[in-house]
């Protein structure tokens, strides 16, 4: 069936609102991921910094666990998974819940999801979301997310008898690239901490609270770094999407702009012949 002019010039204008739209989650997009990239390295420094300093607390204690609360290689685990707070951010969401729940499917194991669009997807596969939190919508807001996030795991640390954590997000990449992490922080690996000075450094606690009270910061700056990176990758994932949305659109809109004048062309003609068998007929009669 050949469309009218007036119905494709009507999905055209149709088309040209939706790019708008599109243009306009694209922009957004990109400026929160500027942020979050902007806001990354300061993280990255704060999570290395802790690493530091956690390192030269075991030295102090002559610890060698890393393990934290008791924390046993193969207990009880709980997997964190970051995803987003809205959509349109391709298969972001799926990538992340695949690896968490390769992670999770075991019964001892609990799955905590940080994102609503991450715990909708999560329940239609039928997994079970022991907790869930909406995920921070804006970089400013990612620092009360995780602080959240922390006071439930170490909740669940004590009341659930969970005693490892693993983060899984997407870590950011030049761009807007990313790919999946599944990141082990409780028990932490102490042959991947930097080295440290052998002298000891000048302490105001007792060693024991004093390397307590270090492995809930290190819990915390990681939890904070994977939530930003899982922000920016979130945003990347988004903006590459809108990207092709907007060039599919683009395309729709070339085929339509030509059919427009195809058929444009089609009723002038049209009416030419009109116009000339009327005048014929005239003249006849």
């Amino acid at each position: 069936m050949v469309e009218r002019l007036a119905e494709i010039e009507a999905r055209i204008a149709n088309l040209g609102d939706l790019q708008d739209i599109m243009g306009a989650m694209r922009g957004m997009a990109a400026m929160r991921l500027a942020q979050a990239q902007g806001a990354l390295p300061g993280v990255r420094r704060y999570a290395g910094v802790i690493d530091v300093a956690l390192a030269r607390g075991l030295a102090l204690t002559g610890s060698t666990g890393g393990h934290g609360r008791g924390a046993a290689a193969d207990g009880p685990m709980a997997v964190v998974a970051f995803t987003s707070e809205h959509g349109f951010a391709g298969a972001y969401n799926e990538h992340v819940l695949d690896r968490a729940w390769e992670l999770a499917r075991d019964g001892r194991h609990r799955l905590l999801v940080v994102g609503s669009r991450g715990r909708v997807k999560a329940e239609e596969r039928g997994c079970t979301v022991a907790w869930w939190h909406p995920m921070a919508t804006h970089v400013d807001g990612v620092s009360d997310t995780v602080q959240r996030c922390s006071d439930e795991l170490y909740d669940r640390l004590g009341r659930d008898g969970l005693q490892r954590i693993t983060l899984v997000y997407g870590r950011n990449m030049a761009g807007a690239q990313w790919k999946v992490a599944a990141e082990p922080v409780l028990p932490f690996d102490v042959s991947g901490f930097p080295a440290v000075e052998v002298a000891a450094p000048l302490i105001y606690l007792e060693p024991e609270e004093l390397l307590e009270r270090l492995v809930e910061e290190f819990v915390f700056s990681h939890l904070m770094q994977a939530a930003l990176e899982s922000f920016a990758s979130e945003n990347g994932a988004r903006l590459t999407a809108m990207e092709a949305a907007h060039d599919n659109i683009e395309t729709k809109l070339e085929l339509l702009s030509q059919q427009a004048r195809q058929q444009r062309q089609e009723e002038i003609t049209t009416e030419l012949l009109d116009v000339v068998i009327g005048a014929t007929a005239a003249r006849k009669n």
